[in-house]
Order: structure tokens, then C-alpha cells, then sequence
């Protein structure tokens, strides 16, 4: 769970909220048939839920879009 770490700074409602935004996104990033370095989508991924989460976003649906959105750029970093 990538945001197991995260107990401190989150209720038990937001992270399961953050893993549901997660698993969505990777399941489409897994379905999109691309090849990528797994493990740095992985991290990325969660790292930017993290960000938009600390943002005040919790709607895991806008989680998952803005996710998926900022992944390309976060990943040519």
C-alpha cells in the first residue's frame, strides 16, 4: 500500500480514498498497453496523488485524472 506511510498526516477514510484513486490509476496505466519503467510509475503516481491530496482534493475520481495527467511530465523529470 504506498500510502501506509501516511497514518500520521491522514484519517483512515483519506487514504483509503488515496488507494482507490491509486488502484484506478494504475489499473488504466496497466490497460493502456505502453511500456514504462513500472516501479517509477508506481512512485510518481502516488507521489502526485500525495500533492493534490495535501492540496485539499479528495474526490478520488479527481485524484485519478489529475494523476494521470501530471504522469508524462513527472516522469521526463
Amino acid at each position: 500500500m504506498p500510502f501506509s506511510s501516511y497514518r500520521d498526516n491522514f484519517d483512515a477514510e483519506t487514504l483509503a480514498i488515496l488507494q482507490a484513486a491509486f488502484d484506478e490509476a494504475w489499473a488504466v496505466l496497466m490497460a493502456s498497453g505502453t511500456t514504462f519503467d513500472q516501479e517509477a510509475a508506481r512512485t510518481a503516481l502516488a507521489d502526485s496523488i500525495m500533492m493534490f491530496a495535501s492540496e485539499g482534493e479528495t474526490d478520488p475520481k479527481k485524484l485519478k485524472q489529475l494523476a494521470l495527467a501530471a504522469l508524462p511530465r513527472i516522469l521526463q523529470m
